[in-house]
């Protein structure tokens, strides 16, 4: 008798190693469920955004660089969620017909605040320049925050999640301090 025909053979299926194997099979279709349920409860909820922004159009398309709208990236501690002062320098009035840009346009044109929803946050807690990464350490925005240039929506959630393991293990690779007191206050 073949091993399938054994395994499919309905006293085999009676037999002690019969029950476990199928408990087993059980309980790990189980166990994955619940593990994956785990995992996804640990990322954050998504957010609304305001407009469907394309940050493909605007990086990949039209060579838009993260520091032409996220101000102060490379020079300041924090970089900046794009006001509409800053969408104005270009759209001033709508360059297309797509209902995002005609949005914006109105935004613009009322000298609206625009709610964008942050997405990536660093703990109160910790001492983080933006400057000290991008423009010294000569690291790229994509390694903390993951292709955002290559995205038609609007980013709703990070694409990289910002941990203190995530951190000591860059700090780690690149052979810079990695003493508590060089980040946290």
């Amino acid at each position: 008798m073949r091993a399938t025909e054994w395994l499919a053979d309905e006293r085999y299926r009676k037999t002690a190693v019969g029950k476990a194997m199928r408990f087993v099979t059980v309980a790990g279709v189980l166990l994955a469920i619940v593990g994956t349920g785990a995992w996804l409860s640990l990322l954050p909820a998504p957010v609304d955004q305001p407009i469907a922004f394309n940050h493909r159009v605007h990086v990949e398309d039209l060579g838009a660089d993260c520091t032409d709208c996220h101000l102060y990236a490379s020079t300041g501690i924090r970089a900046t969620i794009p006001n509409v002062e800053t969408c104005a320098v270009c759209h001033s009035e709508p360059l297309g017909d797509s209902p995002a840009e005609l949005e914006l346009a109105r935004y613009v044109e009322a000298g609206q605040t625009i709610s964008w929803a942050k997405v990536y946050w660093v703990p109160q807690d910790v001492l983080f320049s933006h400057r000290l990464h991008t423009s010294v350490a000569e690291i790229e925005c994509e390694t903390c925050h993951g292709a955002v240039g290559k995205r038609d929506e609007p980013l709703v959630r990070s694409l990289r999640p910002l941990s203190m393991d995530s951190c000591i293990e860059c700090h780690q690779e690149r052979e810079v301090p990695n003493d508590c007191i060089a980040c946290h206050r």
